[in-house]
Formats: C-alpha cells, structure tokens, sequence
C-alpha cells in the first residue's frame, strides 16, 4: 500500500481536478466535439412521416422574386394547402410583426370604368395582404405563426418597455392562453427575453397558435440544443416544437411539468406508439433539450434527406392543379360519414359544408354517384368485366377504379406481412396493365415506363398509341400511391369510391432527384396529418447555420429535427455528472493500484484497450439509445493519469539509475548499471555462453606517435580518434568492452541479442575506415598542427565470429560485463597479424560464411596464428557487396588468379602473376607491403623447397 501512495496521490488528483471541470461545463467545447463525431458516426436516422418543411429555396426565389421578405399574399397558396388537404399544422418560421401596406397596383385602375366610387369601394380596390392571410389561417384552422423575443446576454438588461400596439398584442395572446404566468424567481435560469415582438393582431386572431423560434447556439456557434421554453417577465411562453408536440397529444401547456435544469414532462391520454403514457425530456437549467439531429439536410452522394422537404414551388403547383381533388374528397367524406354513402342526401349540406364553388361540387357529386355505383357492382362481380356491367362504361375507367379497388384489397390483407409493392402487384398479374409492347418481359414499372419512352422516341407510327399506354401507366401508379396514402392515414372506406380525378397536367409533380432515384410523386392524401414547417431555405439568406452535419444548414430544419425528437422517441439522454464522475473514480482506482503492477508495455496496452472500448461503447450507446455517455472526462483523466504515472515511473527510474551510478559507476560499466536496474539485482560475477562476434581494433605504429607528439596533443588526437570509432561501434550494434591505450575490444550479440551480428561487424570495420579517411582529411585540413604521421593514421581490425563467453568477470567489488574464448584470442591475433599483409580488416572464414553474399573480400591465406594448433582460413574485408572502389575491381582477379597458381604449387607462374597484381596494389604512405608482394617471396621459398603432394596450404606466422 505503502508504493502505491504516489500513484494514489497522481491519480486522484487528476480524478479531483477533471470531475471539477466537468461540473463547471468547463471542457464542454471538446465534449461537444466528440459528441459531433457520434453524430457523424451514426449517420442518417429514420424519422417520422408526418414531419416536414416547406421551403422557401432558390428557385422559389427566382419564380416569385427576392426575399425582401416577400408580401404576404405570396403565401396565401401554401396556406390553402393547409387547410384542403388535411394538414397537422402549417408552421410559419417566418415573422408578421409589422401591418403590411395597403398599396394600390396602377394596373387596377386601368380596369376601373365607374367614375364615380365612394370612400367604401376606393378603400376595396386596395389589397389587404394581412386580412387576406388571416382569412386563409382561419379557413385552414391549423396555422401557426411566429413570434420573436430578443434574448438576454451574458449582462442582464431590463425588460424593454411595451409599446401600445405590443401591449395589445400580448392580451391577445393571453386570450387564446399562448402562455402561462409563473413565479419569475423559481424560473430564472431559463433561456429568457428581455422584449417581445409578436405577430400582427389578425394574425393571432385567426391562428392556431403564436410560439417562439429562437434558438441558442453553443459557444462554438454550432446549434446542438432547442429551447422548449422561454421566460418573459413573469410569463413562460412554449417553443413552436413544444408547441405542435402538445397540439400532437391534445395537452394544455398549463399540465406541463418544468423543472430547470432537470426534465419537461407531461403525461399522455392515452399511450402513444411508443408505448409511452408519459413523457419526460431532459433539460438544462436553460430549458434546452439535445436536438437529435436525424443527418445532413440532403446527403451529396446518395441524395437521401434527413427529413421530408417540399419545394415552395411544388406545393403552390399541387394546391393549384389538385383542387378538384380536394373537393371531391371532401364530399367523399361527408357523403361516407355523415350520410352512409347516400350521394343525394349529401347534396344540399355539401353546399354550405364545403368551401367550394357549386360547379365544382357539382363535378365531385357526379363522379361519385357514377363510379359509386360500378365499384358496387364490381365489390360483387370481382371477375367482372366493363363489358358485363349493365350500363355502358368505358372499359378504361371501368379498369382503373377495379384496379384502385384491388390495391385497396391487398393493402387490407391481414394476412400479408410485408409492405406491397406496384411491381409486385404488376408481376403477379392482378390488375390490368397494358405494357405496350410485344412479348414484354416486365422487371419493374420504372424500367417500363423508360422502355416506352425510347420506343416512343423512335417509332413515330405507334407514338399515339404507345403514349396512351404510358399515360395509363403513369396513371395506375399514381394510383397505387394515392391508395397508399389512404391506406396509410386509414380513410380507405372514407374515399369510396376508390376513383380519382387525373392530375390536371401531363407532367408528374415530385421531389427528390432522379439520377440519384430519390424522386417521390406528390400525390392526393400525401399531406394528411402532417406538421408542415415553412421557412428560408435558399442559399445565401441568412437562416443557415452550422450544426453537427452541415456547415450550412437551413434552420427551419432545427425546429423540424426537435419535434421529430419528441414524437419519435428519439430524446436524448445525457449521463448525468455525478455518474460521470463514479466512471471518473473508478478510473482513479484502476490508475492507482492496476497500472503500477503491470509493466509498461502492459500497462499501455491495458490502457488503450480502455480508451477504445469506453469510445467504442459510448459511440454505439449514442447510435442505438440515444445516451450521451461523456467521454472527454473519463478518456482525459485515463489518459493524463496514464501519463503522470509514466512521468513518475521514469522520474523514479532515473533516480534509481544515477544512484546505482553515483554508487557503482566508479568500477563497472555503464552496461552492467542498466542490466543491475532491469534486473533489481546487484553485480554478480557469471558468464554465459553463446555464438557471438569479436571485434578488435588498434591504430598503426601507435607508439611512433608519442615521439612525435607531447601528451596534451596525445590525448587530444586519441580522445578525438576513439569517440568517433566508439560512435561508429555503437550505432552499429557493437558492445563496448574496454579500450586498451589505442586500442578497441567489442563483441556482437550480448548482452542483446543481434540479428545478423557478423555483417554489423564487417559493416562497422568498413564505416571505421571511411569515418577514418574523413578524420585524416580534417587534420590534414589544420595544416602544422599535426606531424605527417598523423596525416596518415590507420588502423587494423580483425574480427571471428564463434562460441565464446560474455558476462560479469573479474572480483566481487570490481568487476565488468566483457568477454573470453578461444574465438576472442583469435580476433585479436588478425588485428594483430594484418599487418604481416599489409591490410586493414582482417576477418575469420567464421565471420566471412554468413556473410559471403553481402560482403567483397580477398581471399587472403590459410593460417596457423602465433599461439594456435588449429589453421584458420581468413580473408581481407574490402566492402560491401557493389560498393567496392574501382581499383579492386582490378586488383582482385588479379590477386585470385595468382593465388590460384600458387595453391596448384605453380610457383614460378604464381611469381609472375603477384607481381603483376603486386603492380596493380595502391601503396599509399604507411603502408608497407600488401598481399600480393607477401606472396613473392613464400613462392621463391616453395621453389626452392617443394612442401610436397601432401601439402593443405597452411602458412604458419612466425610473429604476431
């Protein structure tokens, strides 16, 4: 317990230190950041039907003119939507807050042709664009509009003082209970106002509702939260969302429970199809609710929508060009539901019921009287045809209302358990479908209809009638989508008969794109029950904002996105602080007494296997349950903590190591310090054996240099020569054993085990004598400083490879971690015997085998070294393999062929061929002979004393 004090101590005080910036929301900006990524991660999620925006984009610019905002009677169209074609609620997020002018078109008067108008009929010539909208919401019956309240800052301002026309307002809006008087104190945390700018007196009149749409971006700008409530004065107003969520359920916002800080909740009549009987949405002490945001407003490579959005334009063409089938369902429905089907007794109340003129009741009175009676007659003779009803109808009609009905049919099979499809229905051949075409093999409508099309293109006799057929096409599905929406708001029997007037132009009205196959036909029925909200859209206007998904995001969809939250069950749930800080604890504890047992490679592993299963589980919490589990806390006081226990651990490590060397440093090496500190062990004296490489290294003639130089300059030009060889050793996975005066002792393979420990071997020997030229031209470069014996330094090496012993030798109080065997006496008599042959590096056949692909060598003799029974093959290491100088390129076929002569015992032969690669040798200053001239006078002694047929070709060193 005692050890574990510090790591409690770091732990803990990261664990105190994050669970305060938590409380603080002090690190929320990198939460919100993570929690962008989850949103991103997730990806587009499914929403609601019955949610969607009208939008006021680009090419509703370009039609009606620029947003300057427009007049008021630009929106009268889309207002009579609301109210023909059954809408939840039509949502303005747009502001009336001024009287429009009453401004009087000069083209008026040219019509006008009674001089002489009173005040009353001057007054009429003039458009009331604010009447004339209120009449069309209160027709509609389903309008909302908008209101603005200005914030407070940071800096609390006074409530601004009302004007008279403010002041009027606001008592109207307490008429229709648009808010609710509370205790300001109790609720003075929420999102709240300091003035208030309603909607034009008419307007409230005729609405269905008058709420608030600001929002409160988070301090990085980006909109993740949605106030349901706002505090004015003494008055708490609904948001449009909380608004239309209460509408949804039928609930007064006077049973709306608000606790800041904590929940909005409020209970349902009945259980929703969630199952819900109540339902409860957290809140900040603002009164801000997460936004779960459903996705990008359209996604750029799929063309998918997070919600439904309906072009201006569209809906202004479709509550033109859909009228009469308006009307007509609106008789349908009273005829079916108030008279049993009796169309003559519906009549005279559809008159004053609907709000159509008599021609066009008229019109819908006919078609269902006509068509009532043959879906009758077809409901009992379903295997009848056009031909067998009594009275003459066309067969194409007759077709159209059969197939209407058998699409009714199929949607009401309770046996069925998927969804139908046209394409099915067309395969399985239970309707009437005329495909046109000759021995037509039908895949899907889609692919029908552009088949009839190309046909059509270039077949200019059967045009005609290939066109009719299509014209049919394009009407059955129609059709079946109107069939759809019936059956979808459940009004089937409510629109018998099942027929339909044809959309009034040729062209079908949709949204979506075609080349990405998002398109989806707008048809009758496609608008009931939905909550249509109705904003800017269009780039370039000022009501984009950025959001977790989009830069640029219209904010009408802000609003949309909250009510699909709380309809849809998607709320978010925020794991609350005090559970993030258990999470935060519990880190603490695996910090303090996990981690320090393991090692750190474990303990880092172990850590990052947390890190990503704690990302991992709280990005699939967020996608499959909608919790936001904080990950910046937990994550930052793992990570960090992880971190100060490492800082400590290393602290402590190089405490421990300066004093094992402040207490050992004076007489073992530095080597056996690390391993003693690995170990936890003190020296002891050992060895190991093992397949290692030896290296040995002197300067030439060392000792003519003392002569030559005072001991200062000695020291100075060793000190210099033996950090860069020592460097050289090191960077090549040499062991430093011990300098002997000029001398370098290393070995290759131990304490840590190397891999390819003889080719580092030769490729350090090879670097020496490069790093060496590179000296030599340095002290060259300081001109007298230097006597010419050190202008022309060198050095030998000699190197074998073989079993040997490594490890701590010498006495119990002083000892150091070197090496001993019959291999180390041999590497140092090659470094001894090169100059014998005038050569530089020296290497045992045991070192050159393993290496005989990688490295150029000569292949120098078969020697008994002094103080050796057994001969050693050894071999002069020139470089490595293509890096060879040009002039051995020469030099060694040379030297072999004569070497060749000489073991075939071709003595006089083998004098002429050293000589001749003895011509070839590069005699620079200090060096005194080379192998070619070595082998001159050994062949003049075998001439002169044959060694005999017996002989192996060892050559025993008669010196070191």
């Amino acid at each position: 317990m005692q050890k574990n004090i510090p790591y409690i101590l770091i732990s803990f005080g990261i664990c105190i230190l994050v669970c305060v910036l938590s409380f603080l929301d002090l690190y929320d900006n990198f939460e919100h950041s993570l929690l962008d990524m989850r949103f991103k991660s997730r990806g587009l999620l499914e929403t609601r039907d019955d949610i969607a925006t009208a939008d006021i984009d680009v090419r509703a610019l370009q039609t009606e003119g620029k947003w300057d905002p427009w007049s008021r009677e630009k929106h009268i169209p889309l207002v009579n939507l609301a109210a023909e074609h059954r809408l939840g609620a039509f949502i303005f997020d747009v502001y009336f807050i001024e009287d429009s002018e009453r401004k009087l078109e000069y083209k008026v008067l040219n019509n006008i042709t009674d001089s002489t108008l009173t005040m009353e009929q001057v007054q009429k010539l003039f458009p009331d664009p604010d009447n004339d909208l209120a009449n069309a919401a209160k027709r509609a019956g389903n309008v909302i509009f908008a209101q603005s309240f200005k914030p407070q800052g940071k800096k609390k301002a006074p409530v601004k003082k009302r004007s008279d026309v403010m002041e009027r307002r606001l008592k109207l809006l307490e008429e229709k209970n648009l808010f609710r008087r509370v205790d300001p104190e109790k609720y003075s945390s929420l999102f709240d106002f300091y003035d208030i700018e309603t909607v034009v007196d008419t307007l409230i009149k005729n609405s269905a509702g008058v709420y608030f749409f600001q929002s409160d971006p988070d301090p990085d700008g980006l909109q993740r939260k949605y106030p349901l409530v706002g505090l004015y004065e003494d008055k708490i107003f609904p948001s449009a969302s909380l608004a239309i969520a209460l509408q949804h359920y039928n609930i007064s916002f006077d049973d709306v429970e608000i606790i800041p800080g904590d929940v909005i909740r409020f209970k349902l009549p009945e259980a929703d199809e969630h199952g819900r009987e109540s339902i409860s949405i957290p809140i900040n002490e603002k009164g801000q609710m997460q936004v779960n945001w459903a996705g990008n407003w359209e996604d750029k490579e799929t063309g998918e929508f997070d919600l439904v959005h309906y072009p201006y334009n569209i809906l202004k063409e479709f509550q033109k060009n859909e009228y009469k089938n308006f009307v007509l369902a609106e008789f349908k429905k009273l005829t079916n539901l108030s008279f049993d089907g009796n169309v003559k007794a519906a009549y005279k109340p559809a008159l004053t019921a609907i709000d159509a003129s008599k021609k066009d009741i008229l019109s819908a009175v006919k078609k269902v009287m006509m068509m009532g009676a043959v879906e009758k007659w077809i409901i009992k003779n379903p295997d009848g045809k056009a031909s067998d009803f009594p009275r003459p109808v066309p067969a194409e009609i007759f077709n159209e209302l059969k197939n209407n009905n058998i699409f009714a049919n199929v949607f009401t099979d309770s046996n069925r358990t998927s969804t139908p499809t046209l394409d099915e229905i067309i395969k399985t051949g239970l309707i009437n479908y005329d495909f046109g075409i000759q021995d037509y093999q039908f895949t899907t409508y889609k692919q029908h209809i552009k088949d009839l099309g190309k046909i059509i293109d270039e077949n200019k006799e059967n045009k005609a009638a290939l066109s009719k057929v299509r014209g049919r096409a394009k009407n059955t599905s129609r059709n079946f989508q109107i069939i759809v929406n019936l059956h979808k708001n459940k009004i089937i029997e409510e629109q018998r008969p099942l027929s339909f007037f044809p959309y009034a132009t040729p062209d079908r009205l949709f949204i979506g794109s075609e080349e990405k196959n998002t398109t989806h036909d707008i048809v009758p029925f496609e608008f009931v029950g939905k909550k249509l909200y109705y904003g800017l859209t269009a780039t370039g206007t000022s009501d984009l904002n950025p959001m977790p998904f989009d830069p640029r995001y219209p904010m009408v969809g802000l609003h949309a996105n909250a009510l699909n939250t709380i309809l849809d069950n998607k709320i978010i749930y925020e794991v609350p602080k005090t559970y993030v800080a258990l999470i935060i604890l519990s880190i603490g504890l695996l910090l303090s007494f996990g981690v320090p047992a393991l090692s750190a490679a474990l303990g880092g592993l172990v850590t990052a296997v947390i890190v990503g299963s704690y990302g991992w589980i709280s990005f699939w919490l967020f996608s499959n349950h909608h919790i936001w589990l904080d990950m910046v806390g937990p994550l930052s006081t793992l990570g960090i903590g992880y971190l100060g226990i490492t800082v400590y651990n290393y602290i402590q490590e190089e405490k421990n190591k300066n004093f094992l060397k402040d207490s050992f440093g004076t007489y073992v090496s530095p080597e056996l310090i690390d391993q003693m500190y690995e170990s936890g062990e003190e020296p002891s004296l050992g060895g190991e054996e093992g397949y290692h490489t030896a290296f040995f290294t002197d300067i030439q003639s060392f000792s003519a240099f003392s002569e030559k130089l005072t001991a200062s300059e000695l020291v100075a030009l060793l000190n210099q020569y033996l950090t860069d060889m020592t460097d050289v050793l090191l960077e090549n996975n040499g062991t430093l054993d011990k300098y002997i005066g000029d001398a370098i002792v290393a070995f290759y393979g131990a304490p840590i085990e190397v891999d390819d420990h003889e080719l580092w071997a030769c490729r350090t020997a090879i670097k020496m004598q490069e790093n060496l030229e590179v000296l030599r031209e340095g002290w060259r470069g300081e001109g007298d400083r230097w006597p010419e014996i050190v202008h022309n330094m060198q050095n030998r090496i000699g190197i074998s490879s073989g079993q040997m012993v490594t490890g701590n030798m010498g006495s119990e109080a002083r000892m150091n971690y070197t090496m001993m065997g019959d291999n180390v006496n041999t590497a140092a008599r090659l470094e001894s015997s090169a100059k014998q042959y005038g050569i530089y590096i020296q290497i045992a056949d045991s070192t050159y085998q393993p290496v005989k692909d990688k490295v150029v060598v000569r292949d120098l003799d078969y020697v008994r070294v002094m103080g050796k029974e057994e001969p050693v093959k050894v071999w002069e290491l020139i470089s490595e393999t293509g890096q060879e100088p040009e002039k051995y390129k020469k030099i060694l076929p040379a030297y072999h062929e004569a070497l060749k002569l000489y073991q075939n015992q071709e003595w006089s032969k083998a004098i002429e061929a050293f000589k001749a690669s003895d011509d070839l040798e590069d005699m620079f200053p200090g060096r005194k002979t080379n192998p070619s001239r070595i082998y001159i006078p050994r062949c003049e002694h075998f001439l002169s004393n044959p060694p005999g047929d017996d002989w192996n070709g060892v050559w025993t060193l008669t010196s070191k």
